[in-house]
């Protein structure tokens, strides 16, 4: 479960948690929430349907040396689901990292990346803090860059919340796209438009 084109942003993510609040949804085996602790995240919250995905990830928060606790919480729900719940509880978190699968359904509903990444965008926009980060990818090969960075401008817009800044995040050096054609992985960073004082 640790992708290995996914080894520059958890670098990113490793480098910049320090401190912070983090949120990692369809986390799946947590790969992100081991680089944000390991990076002296202050607390991280790791979403996914799979129970048995989450267990793998509190084995590698463990092998990598993180004490767990209450400040590393796990959730086997529905990401849409618990993001209408933590927002109605006020949750806030200063990165959230975004890495759903092309299609996957749940009880509760089926999400298709192509219609339904903006929706995502809007519901995570939800619980970010103002003056935080969301780390949006896509491992799609229907899903151009372009798309991304469009349906992710309007999940902004449908949340009320402006971006300081949409930024294309490098592709992995050693996934290079096939000739004429964009790589599969697919990854923008936003970051909401209020500056932390």
């Amino acid at each position: 479960g640790i992708f290995l084109d996914q080894r520059c942003n958890r670098r990113l993510v490793r480098e910049t948690s320090k401190g912070l609040s983090v949120l990692n949804l369809f986390s799946y085996t947590c790969a992100f929430t081991v680089a944000a602790a390991v990076g002296g995240a202050a607390r991280t919250t790791s979403v996914d349907a799979s129970p048995a995905a989450l267990e793998r990830g509190r084995a590698g928060l463990e092998a990598a040396g993180v004490r767990l606790g209450p400040e590393h919480a796990f959730a086997a729900e529905d990401a849409f689901a618990w993001l209408a719940r933590a927002a109605s509880k006020n949750e806030r978190f200063d990165l959230v990292i975004l890495d759903p699968p092309s299609y996957s359904s749940t009880k509760r509903r089926r999400f298709v990346a192509e219609s339904d990444y903006g929706e995502l965008v809007t519901a995570a926009l939800g619980v970010l803090a103002p003056g935080g980060r969301i780390l949006a990818s896509c491992n799609h090969r229907g899903m151009s860059r372009a798309r991304l960075r469009r349906l992710a401008a309007e999940g902004a817009r449908a949340a009320g919340r402006s971006l300081s800044q949409l930024k294309d995040l490098p592709d992995a050096p050693d996934f290079p796209a096939p000739p004429g054609h964009e790589p599969h992985m697919k990854s923008v960073l936003l970051t909401e438009g209020h500056r932390r004082k």
